[in-house]
């Protein structure tokens, strides 16, 4: 029963196309779900930037975990990268290749 009113109160949020189309979708289901009161909170909900989801745990050809491996490669990256200097595609792109070589060639 919850769910055929949740689906109701959703048709006006799933209406029409445009580039706005994702955040309406979010609004909606965020105040038809009840997560969120006003359609000002919900929008502001909505617009916080997401956080990735976690990998499942790998493991190399020999079986071990390679999470602690990939951790700190990640980490020894971060450091690399001068965000000033990353300013476009282009140039993060590049960042990102020149630490994965120095983070993982010079050992």
């Amino acid at each position: 029963m919850h769910r055929v009113k949740y689906n109701e109160c959703m048709i006006p949020w799933m209406k029409g196309g445009g580039e706005d189309r994702k955040l309406r979708f979010c609004i909606g289901a965020k105040l038809c779900s009840g997560k969120s009161k006003t359609e000002e909170e919900a929008r502001e909900v909505c617009l916080l930037p997401k956080e990735p989801k976690p990998l499942k745990i790998m493991q190399k050809r020999d079986g071990e975990s390679c999470e602690k491996e990939v951790m700190e490669l990640a980490h020894c990256i971060v450091d690399r990268i001068d965000m000033n200097l990353a300013s476009n595609i282009n140039s993060i792109e590049v960042a990102i290749v020149n630490a994965m070589m120095e983070c993982n060639c010079q050992k």
